[in-house]
């Protein structure tokens, strides 16, 4: 997982070194290869983790009362 402002920050840090300079096109292409090389790692940022995490935390919260309910059913 990867946090979404460490990225920015990363990135930030390049511009400043090659801002107005003739190799802005580089810039562009590192964000594009870093971008992609993120996506091809199946990284996710760390606000779409938490997310996941309270999906995950509902569903399993939704579980326990359905296997409450069906055993109160079976008595």
């Amino acid at each position: 997982m990867i946090d979404k402002k460490s990225l920015e920050d990363l990135l930030n840090k390049i511009n400043e070194l090659i801002n107005n300079s003739p190799i802005q096109d580089i810039q562009n292409n590192m964000r594009a290869v870093i971008s992609g090389w993120f996506a091809s790692h199946d990284l996710v940022t760390r606000e779409e983790f938490d997310v996941q995490v309270a999906v995950l935390r509902r569903t399993q919260d939704k579980l326990r009362k359905l296997e409450k309910e069906l055993e109160q059913m079976g008595k």
